[in-house]
């Protein structure tokens, strides 16, 4: 809540402003600790605003939260508290539903909650990963530390899903774009070329037969092919939304000629750096598989590292859960073996997670080098078509006259 006050400095000069806080009690308190003798007090009537009403469909950015974890350790390793450090993000936070956040995180632990109960309260924004690894920071006394290592991994898990994310919507875009312009066509431009066609009865080419009968299909019928677009894509969205669905498609994807090898890689890269961070940060083994099993991202995966937790449990090895496993490179299972034998498990994990995040480059660049010769390929022989079903009948048109 925001209130307005009135109060007198050591002073005697008088001083009005404004001051966030959970409640007016706090709001003095606040005050108080600035030497501030508090005159009259009382809260800020706020309008409803927009950020409010949508904040279902608040998302806060991984650069956000890099730029946050960064400054906040700054402010730490400088000497401010961490109640007044909070706070002082949240007034020089932009985003208002994050600045939101912030405040009731700050005003959590001025009331006595540890920082990492109070970020699980924003589960949406704050994953498992990041709040344990806040938790074993509270533990240790190295919470600048935690929050340094916090922003360098989620820049660098930021820069690797982008560059994957890059590889696959670039196809995606390039070959939408064709289709949405290929569709304009046949709706507007092809049923005025075959009006013209028609009135002068002459004998089509098959390509241009069928160019019209697929514009003429389009045309007739353009308003239930967008139901049933909407329906489609709503239907796979609902689909994959279930645990059902998401372990299928991520099945999938190991099928598929030259992105599996991206995925493998991707997804051994990132369970790798998620467990050496955590393993670094005193989490203990059996918690820091099952929390990198949550975050990793891939059902696949997941259930590969909980069956790894099971191992555990009964005194076995992590990397004979993963040897029996036909997803992980062969070489995962085995710098973990050395791992676990010389008692260094977190640095084998490190070097395993840089060795892949190379690879992954390495592989994404040369995909994106291959694509694209074939995509300009695919798309000039698909405006040859296009436009050899255009204009062959026009050249007969004017053979005839």
């Amino acid at each position: 809540m925001k209130f307005k006050y009135k109060a007198i400095t050591i002073s005697g000069v008088e001083q009005t402003g404004k001051v966030d806080a959970k409640n007016k009690k706090k709001a003095i308190e606040l005050l108080h600790k600035h030497k501030l003798v508090v005159v009259r007090i009382k809260p800020i009537k706020e309008a409803v605003s927009l950020n409010k009403i949508f904040s279902f469909l608040h998302r806060v950015s991984s650069k956000r939260i890099v730029m946050f974890s960064k400054e906040l350790s700054i402010l730490l390793v400088a000497g401010i508290p961490l109640v007044e450090a909070l706070r002082i993000q949240h007034d020089q936070e932009g985003d208002g539903y994050f600045k939101d956040q912030l405040l009731v995180i700050a005003n959590m632990v001025d009331d006595g909650s540890s920082f990492s109960s109070a970020l699980s309260r924003f589960p949406n924004i704050f994953s498992s990963f990041y709040i344990n690894i806040i938790k074993s920071g509270e533990a240790s006394g190295t919470m600048q530390e935690s929050l340094s290592h916090l922003a360098d991994y989620i820049e660098k898990q930021y820069l690797l899903n982008s560059k994957v994310k890059n590889a696959l919507m670039y196809p995606g875009v390039i070959i939408g774009g064709f289709v949405t312009i290929g569709a304009v066509m046949m709706a507007f431009v092809v049923p005025q070329l075959t009006a013209i066609f028609r009135e002068n009865e002459q004998e089509l080419p098959l390509p241009t037969k069928i160019l019209i009968l697929v514009s003429d299909f389009m045309k007739d019928n353009f308003i239930l092919l967008v139901i049933a677009t909407i329906i489609i894509i709503y239907g796979i969205k609902k689909y994959i939304s279930t645990t059902k669905g998401k372990k299928n498609v991520d099945k999938l994807i190991f099928k598929i000629p030259k992105f599996n090898s991206i995925f493998q890689k991707f997804y051994v890269a990132r369970f790798a750096e998620n467990l050496s961070m955590l393993i670094k940060s005193g989490v203990p083994i059996i918690t820091a598989l099952k929390i990198s099993g949550d975050v990793v991202g891939n059902e696949v995966y997941k259930g590969i590292i909980y069956s790894s937790v099971d191992e555990v449990k009964i005194g076995g090895s992590v990397a004979y859960a993963f040897e029996r496993s036909d997803q992980l490179p062969p070489l995962v299972p085995r710098m973990i073996r050395i791992g676990e034998k010389t008692g260094k498990l977190e640095i084998v994990l490190k070097d395993v997670s840089e060795f892949y995040t190379k690879e992954v480059n390495i592989a994404v660049d040369g995909l994106m080098a291959l694509i694209e010769p074939i995509l300009i390929f695919v798309l000039g022989a698909g405006v040859g078509v296009l436009v050899a079903a255009i204009l062959m009948p026009v050249y007969q048109m004017t053979e005839m006259m």
